[in-house]
């Protein structure tokens, strides 16, 4: 039962902990931040607009009727595993085009989208007992959802002030 937990402790430790400090940066700098990932990577970046956009900051995942367009003011936070999935790359493309800065979450500084990214968040990952890529999305959520709590105490927001943005509608 904990063969799962325990591997995905095992990477945890392993990222870079200045990559909170990396992703603060770079959200405090945007007007806009936007997320993007496809399959479960997507379902990941979802959860992780939601949460800055009860922070206050103006997020949006790629592709929803809603998502202004990108400038040079505002960040991507593309997330993908392989790095080289064609839309992630082309969006990625076109983020650099409008001359917005371009940050992946990704499996190795060595592929496709880290290559043409400002900045890059690893999840060092060799090899899972997991299918798939599951273990490289469960980190991902987990170091995210960190990342977000660690904005909360790190800037004193409080839990009201993220309640008045959560929606009243479900």
């Amino acid at each position: 039962m904990w063969k799962v937990i325990d591997e995905v402790l095992s990477v945890f430790d392993k990222i870079d902990k200045n990559n909170f400090l990396l992703l603060e940066e770079n959200i405090l700098k945007s007007k806009n931040i936007f997320v993007y990932g496809i399959g479960r990577s997507g379902f990941i970046g979802r959860c992780f607009a939601m949460r800055l956009y009860h922070l206050g900051f103006n997020s949006y995942f790629v592709g929803e009727s809603i998502t202004p367009r990108f400038t040079k003011n505002d960040l991507i936070i593309l997330i993908s595993a392989s790095g080289k999935k064609s839309q992630v790359i082309e969006i990625a493309k076109i983020c650099k085009r409008e001359k917005g800065k371009v940050l992946s979450i990704t499996l190795n500084k060595k592929n496709q989208l880290a290559k043409i990214s400002d900045y890059s968040i690893i999840i060092p990952i060799k090899k899972s007992i997991q299918f798939g890529n599951s273990l490289f999305e469960q980190v991902s959520f987990l170091f995210l959802e960190e990342f977000i709590q660690y904005l909360v105490e790190r800037h004193k927001i409080k839990k009201e002030e993220m309640e008045e943005r959560h929606t009243n509608l479900e």
